[in-house]
């Protein structure tokens, strides 16, 4: 199944480093937002937004408002262009707050609005870059130094050898997958990794990519932020598991995976007689907690659970960028 990869890779080398998507630059209105709201009828109100770009001048807004016990998720569209947008829509709050208008403006990366259901609210939100806890963690002393921006060629296969190495010292897709020479097991597996911006783009076309612990199990890399936990959605392990919570973060901000990985066990005979198990943290947040994987996912290097294997990481013509890999093996 090895081959299988790395034919896929030769074909992808043939078409063109040209034939992965276009990405876009950073246009000042997506991403995470975070405040206050103000009103007699809103007091001890929360409210926080994700923005998301559904083309270059076409957006949605996610608003969270809660009240400490429960949040109502609801959306409103807008439109703007070169920084600024414009919002405008009914909602429903249920519980807290009924049918209600929801309008506001996003400018200087500060998102102004209104709410008006039993009594106006006004919100004044900033845009923020939420720090993941482990982002930038250094390799234990005891585990393996995957990248750290200079030893690709050291520890990585693919055709041909490398990635594309970029200034910033991560390493981006470009036309085909890779792996790790080394064969890993058990342990925990630190990975950073960053969607491109991609507003034209749809679903699985939106900054795709996948880590393949032992190259079987994929947990899935998208840009699939402000909509939601599925198992083909950023976090999602593919075709197996969705995850238990959401914490996506925008296409252009540093997200990281840090996986504890169990690996199937067999008898002397070569019988399994255990499944795989595995813990994911996203960006800090517990989003698999000790699931268990009956089998691979599909597009791995084999559909055979096995105990050790490579690292992979999945290309699908995106460019999405990687950084500060390492593997701590399981004591």
């Amino acid at each position: 199944m090895v081959q299988r990869v790395l034919t896929a890779a030769l074909l992808a080398v043939v078409l063109g480093v040209a034939c992965i998507a276009r990405a876009e630059d950073d246009d000042r209105v997506m991403g995470v937002y975070e405040g206050s709201i103000a009103g007699k009828a809103w007091e001890g109100r929360t409210i926080r937004a994700q923005v998301v770009a559904e083309s270059k001048t076409e957006f949605r807004a996610v608003l969270f408002v809660g009240d400490g016990k429960a949040e109502v998720k609801v959306k409103v569209d807008g439109k703007g262009r070169k920084g600024q947008a414009s919002f405008a829509g009914d909602v429903e709050l249920g519980d807290l707050g009924g049918k209600a208008e929801v309008s506001g403006e996003i400018a200087n990366e500060t998102f102004n609005g209104v709410i008006k259901a039993k009594g106006e609210g006004k919100f004044t939100l900033k845009r923020a870059f939420p720090e993941p806890p482990t982002r930038g963690k250094a390799c234990p002393a005891d585990g393996i130094n995957l990248f750290d921006g200079k030893n690709i060629g050291a520890n990585w296969s693919r055709i041909p050898k490398e990635w594309c190495v970029q200034e910033d010292g991560s390493m981006q897709v470009c036309s085909s997958s890779l792996l790790t020479n080394q064969e890993l097991g058990s342990g925990l597996y630190h990975v950073e990794f960053m969607t491109p911006f991609m507003p034209n783009e749809r679903d699985q076309g939106r900054g795709n990519s996948g880590v393949y612990m032992l190259g079987r199990y994929e947990i899935q890399v998208l840009d699939s932020f402000g909509n939601g936990p599925k198992d083909n959605w950023c976090g999602g392990i593919y075709k197996k598991a969705v995850p238990i919570a959401d914490a996506v973060l925008p296409p252009l901000q540093w997200q990281t995976y840090d996986i504890t990985f169990t690996a199937a066990a067999f008898d002397a005979s070569g019988a399994k007689t255990q499944n795989a198990r595995i813990t994911v943290l996203h960006n800090g947040v517990t989003v698999h907690d000790n699931a268990e994987l009956d089998s691979p996912t599909p597009g791995g290097v084999s559909e055979t659970d096995a105990a050790a294997g490579p690292l992979l990481l999945q290309d699908h013509n995106n460019p999405v960028k990687y950084r500060n890999i390492w593997f701590q093996p399981a004591k």
